[in-house]
Formats: C-alpha cells, structure tokens, sequence
C-alpha cells in the first residue's frame, strides 16, 4: 500500500490559469506541497457544517483528490492565501458509492463529478467564485467531458443552466438530515452548437 504522507518542506506546484491587478488568482493544483496542507484542510472545514463531516479534507483526501492530471483541482487564492477551492473527479472514481449506479453515463468516461467547491464566506459576493467555477467548466470541456455533476442541497440545482436536471434526490444524505439532489449539467460548445 502505498505510504500517504506529505512531506512539509515539499512546496506546490501550481499553474496560475486566472488572475486579476487586485491579488485575485485561480491557479490549477498540480501537486499539493506540504505549505498548502493547512490552509486547504482550514478551507474545508466551512463544508462541514452544510455537508457533513465527510466534507472534511484529511492528509489522505488531500491526496486522493488533488490529484492532477487524474482529477481536476483548482484553488482560488486572494493575496497569496487560498480562500477557496474546486475538485472534478471523474465518475468512475466513485463506481462503488451507491449513489452513482443512478447515473447512465457511469462507465462511459464523458462525465466529472465535482467533489467540492467552496469559497470562504467572507470572499463571497465579489465574483471570486463564479469565476473560479467559469474556469472549472471551461477546463471540463478542454478535457472532452460531456457533464458535469454534483450534489447539492435540494432545490439549489434550479439556479443552474436551464438544461441542468435532477438525476436523484437523496434524503438524509451522509446523515446530514437534509436532502440533497443530485444533478447532471450538460457542457455545451457555444461555437461548434453542440454539448461537450
């Protein structure tokens, strides 16, 4: 098995995809070094309260999930510090969760799952996260995927693209005592005039 540790003095590589005048940056996580760790594991724990305690980033998570060019990790960082992050993972990595046998394109490799995305509510309402999700679903498309899907509390799927649809809804999910739905949103090609 291999060894999951994170070597502290090991630093990230990262790829800067977006930036701003004002200190704003998306960067596409290439490998996670130990300095980031903290500050990844900080930003985590405001998914906690919503999505349970699973929604916590562990050393171990860490590495099953930034795990460029297997899944598609960005972070959003504001004067050097992350203040947010987005994580596509193929499908297939959860081939085994219950949940996912309700999905058709199981199997088929056309579809990345977003496993997380989160913006420190103090960061809110200045356009950081719809930007760091722009650059997400662009890159989706780069990579020839065909969707992208998630979950998210019921009712929030509605205030996505119209031709985004509830797969399932799941009460009780991870013992949260809400009901999330899981959703499916088509990534189009606007200039070719078909879905990607």
């Amino acid at each position: 098995m291999e060894q999951l540790t994170l070597n502290i003095s090991e630093k990230s590589r990262t790829r800067v995809i977006a930036s701003s005048p004002y200190g704003f940056q998306i960067e596409l996580m290439e490998y996670v070094g130990g300095e980031d760790v903290p500050a990844l594991m900080e930003v985590s724990e405001s998914l906690v309260s919503e999505y349970g305690e699973s929604a916590r980033l562990t050393k171990t998570t860490i590495r099953k999930y930034f795990n460029y060019p297997k899944t598609l990790p960005f972070v959003a960082r504001f004067h050097d510090e992350i203040v947010g992050y987005i994580i596509g993972v193929p499908l297939e990595y959860f081939a085994r969760d219950p949940w996912a046998k309700f999905d058709l394109n199981l199997g088929t490799g056309n579809t990345l799952y977003t496993y997380a995305y989160v913006i420190l509510s103090r960061y809110r309402g200045n356009g950081f996260a719809r930007t760091l999700k722009r650059v997400y679903l662009n890159w989706a498309k780069k990579k020839r995927y065909r969707y992208v899907t998630g979950h998210v509390q019921e009712g929030i799927a509605r205030n996505f693209s119209s031709d985004t649809t509830v797969v399932k809804r799941f009460t009780n999910w991870h013992g949260s005592g809400q009901t999330f739905e899981y959703y499916r949103r088509p990534l189009r090609d606007k200039s070719a005039g078909r879905d990607y």
